[in-house]
C-alpha cells in the first residue's frame, strides 16, 4: 500500500524519511497480520489488492485542526489523536472499459492516486502528549496512532470488549512486527 504523507502544522518537528520508513514497515506488518488472519468481513483477496495497489492519505495536523474535523464529522467538539475515514475497500473495476486485468494492475501500480484506501488525520500535539503520559517516544506514539487509524479504516473497532480485544491485540503484534515494542 502507498501513502501519501500531509503535514500540516507546524509545531511538531518530523524526521520524513524516519517517519515514511516507519510507516512503511508499519504497513508491511499489517499486511502480514492482516493476510494471516482475516477478517470476517474482508476477504483475502481484497486485502491483497489493497496492500499491493492501494493508497492511504495521512495527514499530520495541529489539535485545532483535528478539533474541527472531529466537530464536522463526528459532532464532538474536541481534539482526538487520530481520525479514520475509510473510503474504498474494494478495488475499482476497469474492466468494463475493456482493459485486460495486466492494464488495470499496471496502472494501479503507477498512479497511487487511482484507488485510495481512506485517510488517517493525527495529531502532532496528542502525540506528544500521549508519549510523555505513557512514557515512551513520539516515534514510538506515531507508529500506534498509525496502526489505529489503519485498523479503523479497514474496518475494525473496539466498541465492545470482543472488538476491543481483537483490535488492541493486532495493534501490538503489528507495532512488535514492525520493531515498536511497548517498554516495560
Amino acid at each position: 500500500m502507498k501513502i501519501a504523507f500531509h503535514n500540516r502544522q507546524r509545531k511538531l518537528e518530523l524526521d520524513w524519511e524516519e517517519l515514511k520508513a516507519d510507516y512503511a514497515a508499519l504497513t508491511e506488518g499489517l499486511s502480514q497480520n492482516l493476510l494471516q488472519r482475516p477478517p470476517r468481513w474482508l476477504p483475502k483477496k481484497d486485502l491483497k489488492a489493497i496492500f499491493a495497489r492501494g493508497s492511504l492519505s495521512v495527514a499530520i495536523v495541529s489539535d485545532r485542526t483535528i478539533r474541527q474535523i472531529n466537530k464536522e464529522w463526528r459532532s464532538i467538539n474536541k481534539a482526538t489523536d487520530v481520525l479514520s475515514f475509510p473510503l474504498e475497500l474494494t478495488e475499482p473495476q476497469l474492466a468494463p472499459y475493456g482493459l485486460p486485468p495486466e492494464a488495470l494492475a499496471e496502472m494501479l501500480e503507477d498512479d497511487p492516486n487511482q484507488w485510495i484506501v481512506g485517510e488517517i488525520i493525527i495529531s502532532a500535539e496528542k502525540a506528544v502528549a500521549q508519549a510523555e503520559q505513557f512514557g515512551h517516544g513520539v516515534r514510538r506514539e506515531m507508529a500506534f496512532l498509525f496502526v489505529h487509524g489503519c485498523l479503523h479504516v479497514l474496518g475494525f473497532d473496539h466498541m465492545t470488549k470482543a472488538e476491543e480485544k481483537e483490535m488492541f491485540g493486532r495493534q501490538t503484534e503489528i507495532l512488535s512486527l514492525a520493531g515498536f515494542k511497548r517498554d516495560p
